[in-house]
């Protein structure tokens, strides 16, 4: 067994087709490196901050804080804290403390601490502590002690001691001690086994088994209800330390009256709190629960996240709101650019 170094795509492309050892190639590069065959007797190994392309039939491993992007019919398998955008029909095999986005018709079996958010018609299987956001039509199956959150038309299917939080027209099949929040009229949740479901919301309930249950609970208003539907933990000093997507340089607004810089470190506070007027726009900063929320508002590349303390005498939640992982805050602390996860960076 021998290993070679790849520094360049021009490296790596001067490979042969197949190799007499078997031989590992570690691709270390500081550019982008696209992957795009499988070479006989070797395996592709992408490592530290290396940033690889996979496409076709090629297959990488992923380690360190490698990023894959997987496309065609590629396979990944992701350790380490390694990042992987799967798309096509691509598949990935997600552990450590790895990061998926899944997206079209790509696969993900997610293990360990492994995080996956899931788009459009991705598929996903969650084991062990892993962790799933569904968007779009993408499917989820739940195993042992993992998590998901499903939105749009999303479905789930969860066993074990998984847990789901059902939004928007998600639906799902909760079996053995899985844990189920209805957070959204439209969502259709059925039960089976000692399954639970909390009602939060008005979507349909099916309950197929004797022994499944169905809890009521009555919920606060304002921001201590939206911080409780959050499952946002108050910091030390009657704060909280919610996220944001800026831009590259760390600003949002750019180029308009509103425009704000988000450096690390700094404490910003509105000018003119308005935050009763309207649920967006002026007279008032936001921020998410999750970075990941904050999709839905910014897309440009290069963006950042970053986590912002706030004191929650200084945030606002809009009832009844159209955005309900959005709240306004009027002052807050920048404190460390991280993932789309939260992590810190």
């Amino acid at each position: 067994m021998k290993r070679i170094d790849i520094k360049t795509q021009a490296e790596l492309d001067a490979l042969p087709d197949k190799f007499s050892e078997y031989t590992f190639i570690d691709i270390k590069a500081t550019e982008r490196i696209v992957v795009v065959k499988a070479r006989e007797n070797s395996s592709v190994v992408a490592r530290e901050n290396s940033s690889v392309e996979a496409r076709d039939n090629s297959s990488v491993e992923a380690w360190g804080n490698s990023s894959v992007e997987a496309w065609g019919n590629s396979s990944v398998v992701a350790r380490g804290n390694s990042s992987v955008v799967a798309r096509e029909n691509s598949s990935v095999e997600a552990r450590g403390n790895s990061s998926v986005v899944a997206r079209e018709n790509s696969s993900v079996v997610a293990r360990e601490n492994s995080s996956v958010v899931a788009w459009e018609n991705s598929s996903v299987v969650a084991r062990g502590n892993s962790s799933v956001v569904a968007w779009g039509n993408s499917s989820v199956e739940a195993r042992g002690n993992s998590s998901v959150v499903a939105w749009g038309n999303s479905s789930v299917e969860a066993r074990g001691n998984s847990s789901v939080v059902a939004r928007e027209n998600s639906s799902v099949v909760a079996w053995g001690n899985v844990g189920v929040h209805l957070q959204s009229d439209y969502s259709v949740i059925t039960l089976f086994a000692f399954a639970v479901c909390w009602a939060l919301a008005k979507g349909k309930i099916h309950k197929k088994s004797k022994t499944a249950t169905v809890i009521e609970p009555t919920t606060l208003e304002g921001v201590p209800g939206w911080l409780e539907s959050e499952a946002i933990e108050e910091e030390k000093g009657s704060s909280v330390v919610l996220f944001k997507r800026v831009s590259k340089d760390f600003q949002t607004r750019e180029g308009e009256p509103g425009e704000t810089k988000w450096e690390i470190g700094t404490v910003l506070e509105h000018p003119n709190w308005d935050p009763k007027s309207s649920e967006c726009g002026d007279g008032k900063f936001h921020a998410c629960s999750r970075p990941y929320f904050c999709d839905e508002f910014r897309s440009k590349k290069g963006d950042r996240y970053i986590a912002i303390e706030i004191a929650i005498d200084d945030l606002y939640a809009w009832p009844k709101a159209d955005y309900p992982h959005k709240i306004a805050f009027r002052k807050g602390k920048v404190l460390y650019e991280c993932d789309k996860f939260g992590k810190k960076k």
